[in-house]
């Protein structure tokens, strides 16, 4: 099977949504005999590297290859392949002869977000439609849910904002990266529709400082955090679709310690 099979196959996922700009071969051969498919949140050099280990030679990612992100415009690769962390992944995907595809928006679509929901128990929603979703659990104090949470994503500690003594019950979910400052237009369309508490991937001081003036406590989870479980379900379903591959998920170790 050659990896432009599986680069059809992910443009199919969602009928009636396209894929956008954010997706597709990013690097190496699309038409490369597959040996093995690693599906990973980030092309890290560790990733990058623990799919040569395997011998697999397509990795396919949610996240992007290069910096700097191009919130600006400022992400065109040329301008900046001398920077150390380009060099440091692309020079590895060359040596490994490793091919890799990045899925954005369509497993953001087809998976991540439920899985997300799941993950957290939320149930389906009550309010708001696509991705701006709120739910209604049992009204506990904020304390509560954050022990729930913590357990629910197995992580030692989380960031709060908020009274943790206040009762929440109506939740907002900006996951992923959706509760970043630099999307601060999707943090206001879930705070139009009352949510209680915001549950979020990453965060940032700016975005705190939004929801604390607009009375909401927000937990912080993580980018990796609230988006691998949906990778990894997506790993399964990919394997099931070419029994014929072998097809492993790559869990990214975070990327800090709290001390």
């Amino acid at each position: 099977m050659r990896a432009s099979e599986i680069g059809r196959f992910m443009a199919q996922l969602n009928p009636d949504r396209p894929p956008g700009m954010d997706e597709g071969f990013r690097w190496g051969d699309p038409n490369v005999e597959v040996t093995g498919v690693m599906v990973a949140f980030f092309p890290t050099v560790e990733v990058i590297e623990h799919c040569a280990a395997e011998g697999m030679n397509l990795l396919i990612v949610h996240e992007l290859l290069q910096m700097p992100y191009p919130w600006r415009g400022e992400g065109n690769l040329e301008q900046h392949l001398t920077w150390r962390v380009n060099f440091n992944r692309i020079s590895r995907l060359a040596r490994h002869g490793i091919t890799l595809f990045r899925a954005h928006g369509t497993l953001d679509a087809f998976c991540i977000h439920d899985r997300f929901v799941e993950l957290l128990g939320l149930g389906e929603p009550v309010a708001g439609e696509g991705f701006v979703t709120i739910y209604e659990r049992e009204r506990v104090p904020l304390r509560v849910l954050v022990e729930d949470v913590k357990r629910r994503t197995g992580m030692p500690a989380v960031r709060v904002t908020g009274d943790l003594e206040r009762e929440v019950g109506r939740v907002g979910l900006p996951w992923g990266g959706t509760g970043l400052s630099v999307n601060a237009g999707f943090i206001n369309s879930v705070l139009e529709h009352d949510p209680d508490v915001l549950i979020a991937g990453e965060s940032d001081e700016y975005a705190m400082r939004m929801v604390q003036d607009c009375d909401v406590p927000l937990i912080e989870t993580g980018h990796a955090v609230s988006e691998e479980p949906g990778l990894e379900w997506f790993a399964g379903h990919l394997a099931e679709r070419f029994p014929e591959l072998r097809v492993i998920f790559h869990r990214c170790a975070p990327a800090w310690t709290v001390v």
